[in-house]
Parts: C-alpha cells; structure tokens; sequence
C-alpha cells in the first residue's frame, strides 16, 4: 500500500511539472551508475535521478523492436517499450534524458533494462506511448550517429553489452543470402549470420522486422556499425541503421 501510495504521488507530481521543474530537483548519474543499483531482480527507483544519453537503437529500420536503447559514455541500457513506432517518440541518435523515478531496473543476464513494473511475462514490463512522453524527455534531435567504439571481433566482451561500436574490415561468411530466412509460407524469420576478419567470427541477428530483411547481404570487404546485444545466448552484433557499408 505504501509503494503504490508513493507511485500515485510521483506520478501526480511529475505530470504537473515542467520539464524545467523536474530537471531542477533531479541528480543526473551515469547509466553505469545506474546499473550498479541492481544485480537481477527488479527494483523500484524512487529517488529522483535521471540518466541523459543518446539514442543508439529504435526500430526505425525494424531491426529492433520493443526496446529503445540509450547510451553514455560509460554503458548503454534498454528502454522496454510497448510503441510499434518508437523512432517518433525517441529519434534515433537524439538526446535524450530519461527520468527514471517510479520505474523498475533490472538484469536479464548481461542486459541492463528499464521499463515498468513487472509481471510474470518479462523482467520489467514495456512502456506505453503515454508512459514514454512522461519518462523521457528529447533534449536534441540530432540525425548523425554518435562516434562508434572502435573494435575488432576478438576486441568484444560482455563489456561492450549495448554499446554501438564500429567493426572494420570484415565480410559476411554466408554468401548469396538475404539478411532474413523464411519460412515455407515465405514469411520472415529471425535469423542469424555471421561477419568474419579471416581470423575470429561473430553472430550478427536479424530482427524477423527488419525492413530491409529481403535484400541480400553486403559482399565483399565491408564496415558494420551496431550495437553488441545478447541473442541465443552468445554475444552479437546487431547492425543499426542499415549500416553494413562497402570499404
């Protein structure tokens, strides 16, 4: 009773204040800092902080869905959502603050999430549109990327979790097939490929949405640019933005 006494005031507050208002009583921290407040399960975050980073990952191309990722200069995090067109309320590569007082963090496995209060379904449930405009705020709209980390495939550990970095000099190992497998009824799959340097190999999923999924895949010597994120239980890359380009 207490909690949901103090969820109803936070809310009633937070919808009578401007965004001036709130950043005047919030303290900014880091997103590492934040992930350092939780080990698995969820907790509620009742202080009034907040976490500003840029927004590395949406599902403008489909190559994500329900999850907005956001990242500093010190980790990334996964804001769940429920929009089915989140790149409207959180542009890709925009600033953004997330004002973080009445959700719920948690870990699945390497991951760190921030959505709201769970169920027994997911770690923490998804944001909904109306939930989005009262947790976020886009403080810039930007349409260039942020600077990538710069890695090679032996370079990625569970360290880079969500992080957009930059592989150079790579090639895919599946050669003359699209992005995406089907189905016998011809609809999309999730799928996995493979990049390689000629020494080490790493996973590359394929969101079943990703709008580009039909094409074939880049050939040759190419750059891919994405975030590291976990899938059948391996580290790998998702490429962002369609941004598997030829050297």
């Amino acid at each position: 009773m207490r909690v949901m006494l103090w969820l109803i005031s936070a809310l009633l507050i937070a919808v009578g204040c401007t965004t001036e208002q709130r950043a005047a009583w919030e303290r900014e921290i880091s997103i590492a800092h934040l992930g350092s407040l939780v080990r698995y399960e969820a907790v509620l975050l009742k202080d009034d902080i907040s976490i500003c980073g840029r927004v590395i990952a949406n599902d403008k191309m489909g190559e994500i869905t329900n999850t907005v990722v956001i990242a500093d200069e010190t980790a990334g995090i996964a804001l769940q959502v429920e929009s089915t067109n989140s790149d409207i309320s959180l542009p890709l590569y925009s600033e953004v603050t997330v004002h973080c007082s009445g959700l719920y963090l948690a870990r699945e496995g390497q991951r760190l999430v921030i959505g709201k209060q769970p169920t027994a379904e997911y770690s923490v449930d998804r944001l909904t549109d109306s939930d989005i405009a009262l947790h976020t705020t886009i403080d810039t709209l930007l349409t260039t990327p942020p600077k990538a980390l710069l890695r090679t495939i032996r370079d990625i550990s569970p360290n880079d979790m969500l992080r957009y970095v930059r592989i150079d000099s790579v090639e895919f190992i599946e050669k003359d097939m699209a992005w995406l497998d089907c189905d016998s009824l011809g609809l999309p799959l999730p799928s996995i490929r493979h990049i390689t340097d000629g020494r080490d190999t790493l996973a590359v999923a394929v969101n079943d949405a990703t709008i580009y999924g039909s094409e074939p895949l880049p050939k040759g010597e190419i750059c891919c640019i994405g975030i590291i994120d976990i899938y059948l239980g391996e580290l790998s890359l998702r490429i962002i933005d369609q941004q598997a380009t030829t050297l």
